[in-house]
């Protein structure tokens, strides 16, 4: 039987715990964003057998449209944290001063209540400022011929394009964690997506969705407990506002 890795045991969990595979929910609630990793390489075979399982997560019509770059050269990996980085300078301005949202129109809004405290913004500035030294980048991408964008004609942003590159993606996330591998998500290339698409010889039908930065944590700096939202805060039961599951 697999060792149960519970919520708050995540430091101290050796990594023979980790590469034992875990019981989901176990995975879902002990799998925080790595900001630190140390330099050990990861495997073909580990990150194949992650891709193996990934693979099955659904799409819209089964049309799997989703593809991945899995980067280890230096030099490539380089110039994608440029790139990451020219946005995440914008990004990080913004957030410091309680901007919700990464907008360039009046979308944009500030937010009284939205105080992310400096201790997370200056780790994901660590984040950054390392991006280039982590074993693995992962580029994700899907082929637009594969998406139906059914918000595409209602008066704010797209939100629905993405959904069935991030079902894939989730699956890899969960799947590193399985492994004991940390890993971080961001979505700030895709605004870099041209420059990617050149660096990496990206077709013209392929939209740039994810970097995903996969490696061996450093166990003293990984979170030791999650903190989110109760159910009643964010499931409503039949209509918006009702917490889910009240009396």
């Amino acid at each position: 039987m697999a060792k149960r890795v519970g919520v708050g045991q995540l430091e101290h969990a050796s990594l023979d715990t980790y590469g034992e595979s875990m019981e989901l929910y176990d995975a879902m609630r002990t799998n925080p964003s790595c900001r630190y990793f140390t330099d050990a390489p990861v495997d073909d075979e580990t990150l194949h057998r992650i891709f193996d399982h990934a693979r099955f997560a659904s799409s819209g019509g089964n049309r799997q449209g989703w593809r991945t770059v899995v980067v280890r050269e230096a030099a490539t990996k380089r110039r994608l944290a440029e790139l990451h980085a020219k946005q995440w300078d914008h990004y990080v301005s913004h957030a410091r001063d309680g901007v919700v949202g990464f907008q360039t129109s009046d979308a944009q809004t500030k937010m009284e209540s939205y105080n992310p405290t400096q201790h997370r913004l200056d780790r994901t500035d660590d984040f950054t400022k390392s991006l280039a030294d982590v074993p693995v980048l992962l580029v994700c991408c899907i082929e637009l011929w594969t998406l139906a964008v059914t918000d595409s004609e209602l008066d704010r942003q797209s939100i629905v394009g993405g959904g069935s590159l991030y079902t894939f993606v989730q699956n890899v996330l969960l799947g590193c964690r399985n492994e004991g591998l940390g890993s971080a998500l961001t979505t700030l290339l895709a605004a870099e997506e041209a420059e990617v698409a050149e660096l990496l010889d990206l077709p013209d039908e392929v939209a740039v969705g994810a970097l995903v930065a996969v490696g061996w944590p450093v166990p003293e700096k990984q979170y030791t407990k999650l903190s989110r939202k109760p159910v009643s805060e964010v499931v409503f039961a039949e209509r918006y506002g009702k917490p889910f599951g009240s009396i």
